[in-house]
C-alpha cells in the first residue's frame, strides 16, 4: 500500500515538478519497486483520461521544452544505473571469462612444452641407441683391427721364415763327427747367424774360417774367422766379406792363423 505522501511525490514526478535529486531518487525507486511503477501507470493513464476530456489548451510556455529535458534526464538516469548495472552482472563473468581463457592457454602452452619435451626425450633415446651402436660397432672394428695386426704379425714372421735359409752342417773328417753346426741365413739382410756345438778348439798357429757358397761365384765367399775358444755351445753372427745373391751352402775349413782369401785348409763341415 503506498502512503498518500507517496502517491503525491510520485504525482508530482509525473508532472516534473520535483527538484533533479529528488526526481533523480524517486527514478531509482521506480526502478526496484514494481508496485510504484504500477502507480504511476495508471496515474499516467488516468492524467491522460482526464486531458482527453478537457477542452484543447495552449500549452504553456516551456512546457515541450522542459517534458524533452525529463525525457533526456530519465533516458541519462536509466542510462547510468543501466550501465552499472550491467558492468555488476557482466564483471565477475567476463573476469572469468578472462580467467577461463588464461587457463586454456596456459593448458596448451603445457601441453605444448610436455610434447616438446617428449620429443627432446625421445630424441635424446635414439641419439643414446645409435651412439650405443656405434660403440658396438667400434668394438667390433677395434676387434678385427686386432685380428688383421695379429694376422699381418703372423703372416710378417711367416715371410720371415720364408726368407730364411737354414743349414745343417756335416763333418766331413772323422775327428769332428762329434761336432755340429747350423747356418740361419737372412738373404735380405745378407747376414746370418752360425750356432757350433762340440767343436773342438784349433790347434795353436790355426783357425777355423766361415764360407759362403754362391753358384754364381767361382771361389766361396769368406764370411771371417771363428772364435773358438772352447767344445760348448757357440753363436755368433756372421757377415760376407762381398755381396751374395744366392746362398747355395756354407763350409767351415781348417786354415792358418788369421785365415786366408780363399779356402786352403781342409774342409770339415759342410751342409746346404
Amino acid at each position: 500500500m503506498i502512503d498518500e505522501s507517496k502517491q503525491d511525490l510520485l504525482i508530482q514526478y509525473l508532472l516534473n515538478e520535483l527538484d533533479s535529486s529528488t526526481a533523480e531518487k524517486i527514478g531509482d525507486e521506480l526502478q526496484a519497486n514494481a508496485e510504484l511503477r504500477d502507480f504511476v501507470r495508471e496515474t499516467e493513464d488516468a492524467l491522460a483520461s482526464m486531458a482527453c476530456g478537457w477542452p484543447p489548451m495552449k500549452a504553456p510556455a516551456g512546457l515541450p521544452q522542459r517534458i524533452l529535458q525529463q525525457e533526456r534526464n530519465l533516458a541519462k538516469g536509466l542510462t547510468s544505473r543501466s550501465r552499472a548495472r550491467i558492468v555488476q552482472l557482466v564483471l565477475p563473468w567476463a573476469l572469468a571469462a578472462c580467467l577461463a581463457v588464461v587457463c586454456v592457454v596456459l593448458a596448451m602452452e603445457r601441453t605444448s612444452l610436455e610434447k616438446k619435451t617428449e620429443q627432446v626425450s625421445q630424441e635424446l633415446l635414439s641419439l643414446q641407441q645409435k651412439n650405443s651402436r656405434f660403440e658396438e660397432e667400434l668394438t667390433m672394428l677395434q676387434k678385427k683391427n686386432a685380428r688383421l695386426e695379429q694376422d699381418f704379425a703372423t703372416q710378417q714372421k711367416k715371410n720371415v721364415l720364408a726368407e730364411l735359409k737354414i743349414a745343417t752342417l756335416k763333418a766331413q773328417v772323422a775327428a769332428y763327427r762329434s761336432a755340429s753346426a747350423v747356418v740361419v741365413w737372412d738373404k735380405d739382410q745378407e747376414s746370418g747367424v752360425l750356432q757350433l756345438d762340440r767343436l773342438p778348439p784349433p790347434a795353436t798357429g790355426r783357425d777355423y774360417q766361415l764360407w759362403v757358397i754362391d753358384p754364381k761365384i767361382a771361389q766361396p765367399v769368406s764370411a771371417g774367422v771363428l772364435s773358438v775358444p772352447n767344445a760348448g755351445l757357440i753363436r755368433t753372427s756372421f757377415h760376407p766379406v762381398s755381396p751374395i745373391e744366392s746362398a747355395a751352402a756354407f763350409a767351415i775349413s781348417l786354415e792358418k792363423a788369421g785365415g786366408a782369401p780363399k779356402p786352403e785348409g781342409q774342409i770339415i763341415l759342410v751342409g746346404k
